[in-house]
């Protein structure tokens, strides 16, 4: 039998074999769905304990599906979690989304601090599910949650900073070296600095590779792999700190804490740096000036959606604790990127076809790797694209019209001529030159606010003229101050 499918497989076209795989996995995601009300109802009904003599629930689904503890109480959770939340069931039956982001919302179901308070933001998450990638999303639920249960939030962060450990260890012919804990701005500090050296053992390996073979040189591989380079790094790591005779220091390099105005304006305020209340005592954000509700969870509460303007966190994504954004602004330079804001000018409308300066960092806080559909590399090794093209749709050089992707993707989209489009749920696709769009299997076709006006095909930028822009825009730009505190809006 699976011979026959194999063979069946194996004789498809490549748009045939697509096609079913996409239908599979909007089978698998109605089938997940059908099992998690399943194990619901075996469970209200105490059914467990009425077959073969079975005392849990995680007994029953052993026995039933040879499966782990692990995997049963997933399973418990999932039911209960379509169970309780109302819209879940039915977006993932219909296939809008996986088991990942099922088990994500049951997790955040499952903390019994924000239990009751969960319900107004499933309709958030719901639509969330469907728009962004798996990482994107778990981040979104992560941060929500850690909203919702600010002393659950600290008290791990706590637990992390206290119990911080590392150790280098000899093991067999080789080293191992390991840490644990901290906060999330050292850990950034610590990767950057990483790179750094490793950049620099790079640059030996291609010097010497130039040496040897002249012009010739891109045509060889590198002495070291890049595993090998990251080893060696951290051994030059060591042994600089021996040799400038100097511990503890801030690295001299740029680091990023992105932070929306809203939350930094209550880190100030929680921090005694700026008032509260206007000269009639009303309650006001202190960053704008505006009146604002007395509590961050009575504005979320009466908007859920303004969750997903909510930032606080490193340029890579990783969520920082209020607390170490206010120690990371006391201690360094503060550099504000607003967007809009005339404090520092990031638009530059049409008077420059370039991002440089101050719009493109800003451009690049937006987001933490390739906005192409599936690719992660990271935003620091990207470049910014018009997410509107310049030549072809008049595309404006600002923050609101960039889009983030990596060389190989920004190049492959003049190539094979997709285009973009930001859709009313302000999340940017990326559409074929036949006029389909990306879309991961299960989503629906996007709400665009404008039509569709598909461009002249001949009308495109040669290549040599492309990679003089690369070259450009992805120039390093390298400050001296140990920490930058950035604030951007936007998703």
């Amino acid at each position: 039998m699976f011979t026959e499918v194999v063979e069946s497989v194996v004789s498809m076209s490549d748009t045939d074999l697509r096609d079913r795989l996409r239908a599979n996995e909007l089978a698998r995601r109605a089938l997940d769905a059908e099992a998690a009300v399943l194990v619901s109802v075996v469970d209200q009904r105490g059914l467990y304990s009425k077959i073969d003599g079975h005392r849990t629930m995680a007994a029953f689904l052993r026995a039933e599906w040879n499966c782990s503890t692990s995997e049963a109480a997933m399973w418990r959770s999932l039911g209960r979690c379509v169970n309780q939340l109302d819209g879940v069931g039915n977006a993932w039956i219909a296939g809008r989304f996986g088991r990942i982001q099922a088990r994500k919302i049951a997790d955040a179901r499952g903390n019994p601090r924000v239990r009751d308070l969960l319900g107004a933001f499933v309709a958030v998450f719901v639509d969330q599910a469907e728009i962004l990638d798996s990482a994107d999303f778990t981040k979104l639920v992560d941060q929500t949650v850690n909203r919702l249960d600010t002393d659950g939030a600290h008290d791990t962060r706590d637990h992390a900073i206290d119990n911080r450990d590392a150790h280098v260890s000899a093991l067999g012919d080789g080293v191992v070296i390991s840490a644990w804990g901290g906060d999330p701005v050292t850990a950034t500090e610590l990767e950057r600095i990483l790179e750094q050296f490793a950049d620099a053992e790079d640059a030996i390996d291609v010097a010497a590779r130039k040496q040897q073979w002249g012009n010739n040189a891109p045509l060889h591989e590198l002495a070291r792999t890049a595993a090998q380079r990251r080893h060696d790094a951290i051994v030059a790591i060591f042994r600089a700190a021996v040799a400038s005779d100097e511990s503890g220091q801030a690295a001299a390099l740029v680091l990023n804490i992105v932070c929306d105005a809203t939350t930094w304006a209550e880190i100030s305020d929680a921090g005694g740096l700026a008032t509260d209340t206007n000269l009639a005592g009303q309650p006001v954000d202190p960053f704008t000036g505006a009146t604002r509700p007395n509590d961050l969870l009575d504005e979320l509460m009466t908007d859920p959606t303004t969750l997903l303007d909510r930032r606080c966190e490193t340029d890579t994504g990783i969520p920082v604790h209020p607390h170490d954004v206010l120690r990371a602004a006391l201690s360094g330079h503060v550099r504000r990127v607003v967007v809009d804001a005339a404090g520092t000018v990031i638009d530059m409308g049409r008077r420059s076809r370039l991002y440089t300066g101050s719009a493109r960092d800003a451009a690049k806080l937006l987001t933490t790797r390739c906005q192409h559909p599936g690719c992660s590399t990271p935003t620091r090794w990207s470049q910014i694209d018009h997410a509107d093209e310049w030549v072809t749709d008049h595309g404006e050089t600002n923050q609101k019209n960039s889009r983030i992707e990596c060389g190989p993707h920004n190049r492959a989209k003049t190539r094979q001529q997709w285009r973009t489009r930001t859709a009313v749920n302000a999340h940017t696709y990326t559409i074929r030159k036949d006029g389909t769009i990306m879309l991961p299997a299960g989503a629906r076709t996007p709400e665009f606010a404008e039509p569709d006006e598909i461009p002249d095909p001949d009308n495109t930028i040669p290549m040599d003229t492309i990679d003089a822009i690369w070259n450009n825009i992805t120039r390093h730009i390298q400050l001296a101050d140990p920490y930058q505190l950035t604030l951007a809006t936007g998703h």
